[in-house]
């Protein structure tokens, strides 16, 4: 994945990968499919005065400063909107030399369901890529390569499940797509049932895939009970986030997985993201991310 490397000494380097989860909304279409519809490029790029404060702010400052990154770019969503918007977008950013790995959402599925918007009435919304059998996890992985493929975007070898929602199953799978690397955890956002994967930084095998978890950590803690949180631009101060990575650094923790969504770089009052504003104080935060130098640490 895109990385960015602090070093404490010569020999000794921590890599922070700022990584992009890049995905259409549903917009509240599956609570309220009267009114309500999914909304494609309108979330990603998040204009405002003809300006892209989303995906654009971000290719743009990681391009000012020359730093890489990996985009997630979710594929499954052509089942409501088609090739177009998304293969768009995802030839954006690799015209800019990024990287793109593969994201699979199952609850796009759900528009292949005949008169999905009086189904959804008994079937329950599902988009976990935990605890389903091999066989789905199979389908719905191969639907999302098929989908680049059709693209003509090179083949993903990184994976990471919508809503980093995960078990076992998946690492078992992901060999047989000739996947070597996933990012799926995140301990304060679905940790996974199984305390096996219970993973806050750093490399971990697991069936034979390296895992990478987006770092978590405890924020507060009282008696025996903890308040985790997973690094991420918008949950995450600015002085939290400058903390963790000093820390990484004098520790030797590595690599740092940094988790971000271009829709933060702006404040929208609506679902269907008809009324955007520039959120400042994220955009604020990813600057200084990549403009800033740890302590005793070289920025590369």
């Amino acid at each position: 994945m895109g990385t960015s490397s602090f070093s404490a000494s010569s020999t000794m380097k921590t890599h922070a990968c700022l990584t992009f989860d890049v995905e259409f909304t549903i917009g509240g279409a599956f609570s309220n499919p009267a009114n309500k519809q999914p909304v494609s490029k309108r979330s990603v790029f998040c204009d405002v005065d003809r300006e892209s404060q989303g995906l654009g702010f971000i290719l743009n400052t990681l391009s000012k400063h020359k730093l890489t990154a990996t985009f997630f770019v979710e594929a499954l969503n052509f089942h409501y909107f088609g090739n177009s918007p998304m293969s768009d977008i995802a030839k954006t950013i690799i015209a800019t030399r990024y990287d793109v790995q593969l994201p699979p959402r199952p609850c796009w599925c759900h528009f292949l369901v005949e008169n999905w918007q009086t189904q959804l009435s008994h079937i329950p919304l599902n988009d976990s890529m935990a605890e389903r059998s091999s066989k789905d996890i199979r389908e719905i992985t191969q639907e999302g390569m098929q989908a680049f493929a059709r693209w003509g975007i090179a083949k993903p070898i990184a994976i990471r499940t919508g809503g980093l929602q995960v078990d076992k199953t998946v690492y078992h799978v992901m060999p047989k797509f000739g996947v070597p690397l996933t990012s799926n955890i995140g301990m304060a956002i679905a940790p996974p049932t199984d305390g096996k994967l219970h993973f806050s930084s750093g490399c971990h095998s697991i069936a034979g895939i390296l895992e990478t978890p987006t770092l978590s950590y405890c924020d507060l803690s009282f008696r025996q009970k903890k308040h985790l949180k997973s690094l991420t631009i918008t949950g995450s101060s600015w002085c939290e986030t400058l903390h963790l990575l000093n820390n990484a650094v004098r520790k030797n923790i590595s690599p740092v997985v940094i988790l971000s969504h271009p829709s933060e770089r702006v404040k929208h009052k609506d679902v269907q993201y008809t009324q955007l504003a520039p959120n400042r104080l994220n955009q604020s935060r990813f600057k200084k991310l990549v403009t800033t130098q740890p302590e005793t640490s070289t920025l590369y």
